[in-house]
């Protein structure tokens, strides 16, 4: 008999079977008060986005996670200042598990937990599910992520408050498919241009029922058909040139009242809208919350990114991976991000502003 010539997973060096979803989360269950915390937030979040509660929402924390110990510690800072502001903002820790990579570089710590390049992804998501674990049930602080992976929000989006999809990924049919279904509010980005036509054109469709190939809690390949989903919003990220100006927001409103789209926009601090610079988040901040102070209730929230401290350090890496045994406490290891201390005082100045314009 001749050989039979193989055509299939010519390039494949192992499967490894992932945990079904359904025993993994049972596995690592939310406690009763973490579910009342994401449920009664993502209800709050919802009605901010619509302009039904003249709070604001405030989406703050790292670029990445990548240290179980400092998420966790810092989950509850962010917590406490939650408290200091709840008048004024609904405050969400950002716990991004997932990073989108244009060439090459570390992926996140479901990937890459030990950032080594050993692939252990079931023991990302477990400590990802730890650290969100913790800030929803112990810190009591609403989760926010992005979803990159279409399977990976069977393993940890019972935690999850609210949901991005990335200026990177917004025009991508798999993602519109996949955010019709999820349980939370859903933030899209412009493109990394800046233009936001990709970016509306995906709440148009979002809001449609929709079938796809995916998952379900028992891990078994699926047809998946959604209800839609009618949360969607944009996020303002700047492209070429920052976009969270008067001119650049009221142009937004123009195009999002023409298509039907009723929710308003959240501004996002860094990329393209701080060119680069994380220290320029600040003055980003500032301008729009004396735009809301000035009466643009467009505008429903604002993103930061924030650690414990400021700036970022590299990643080095060698034949065997990412080196992290020089690794700074509290540093950002992607983004560059503004230190706690400083977000902090920027968001009780800004709170006390906003209680003038809604006294």
């Amino acid at each position: 008999m001749a050989d039979i010539i193989k055509v299939s997973d010519k390039r494949i060096r192992y499967y490894r079977q992932l945990p079904k979803p359904s025993e993994f989360v049972s596995g690592l269950p939310v406690s009763a008060g973490g579910r009342e915390v994401v449920s009664k937030s993502r209800d709050e979040i919802t009605a901010i986005i619509r302009r039904e509660d003249d709070r604001k929402l405030l989406i703050t924390g790292p670029c990445s996670i990548h240290d179980v110990d400092q998420a966790i510690e810092l989950a509850c800072k962010i917590s406490r200042l939650a408290g200091e502001v709840a008048d004024r903002f609904l405050v969400v820790g950002r716990f991004y598990f997932e990073k989108p990579r244009t060439v090459d570089g570390w992926k996140g710590m479901i990937y890459d937990p030990y950032i080594n390049n050993t692939g252990e992804i079931e023991k990302g998501l477990g400590m990802a599910r730890k650290v969100l674990l913790h800030a929803v049930s112990e810190c009591k602080l609403p989760a926010a992520t992005e979803f990159l992976n279409p399977f990976t929000p069977q393993y940890y989006s019972d935690l999850i408050s609210w949901t991005a999809v990335g200026a990177r990924t917004s025009e991508t049919q798999l993602y519109r498919e996949m955010m019709s279904g999820l349980s939370m509010p859903v933030g899209y980005k412009n493109s990394t241009r800046g233009d936001i036509d990709v970016a509306v054109n995906s709440l148009i469709a979002l809001k449609n029922e929709t079938c796809f190939i995916g998952i379900d809690q028992f891990g078994n390949a699926s047809v998946v058909a959604t209800t839609g989903n009618d949360t969607g919003h944009l996020i303002l990220r700047g492209g070429t040139r920052p976009n969270y100006d008067r001119a650049s927001i009221q142009h937004v409103h123009d195009i999002s009242a023409g298509k039907g789209l009723v929710n308003g926009c959240i501004i996002d601090c860094s990329h393209g809208n701080s060119g680069g610079d994380y220290r320029k988040q600040t003055e980003v901040f500032e301008n729009v919350i004396q735009q809301i102070c000035d009466g643009n209730d467009f505008i429903v929230g604002l993103m930061t990114e924030t650690n414990f401290r400021e700036g970022k350090q590299a990643l080095k890496k060698d034949l065997s991976g990412f080196d992290r045994s020089a690794l700074e406490w509290g540093v950002s290891i992607t983004d560059a991000c503004l230190g706690f201390d400083q977000t902090r005082e920027l968001v009780l100045r800004s709170a006390d502003k906003l209680r003038k314009r809604y006294s």
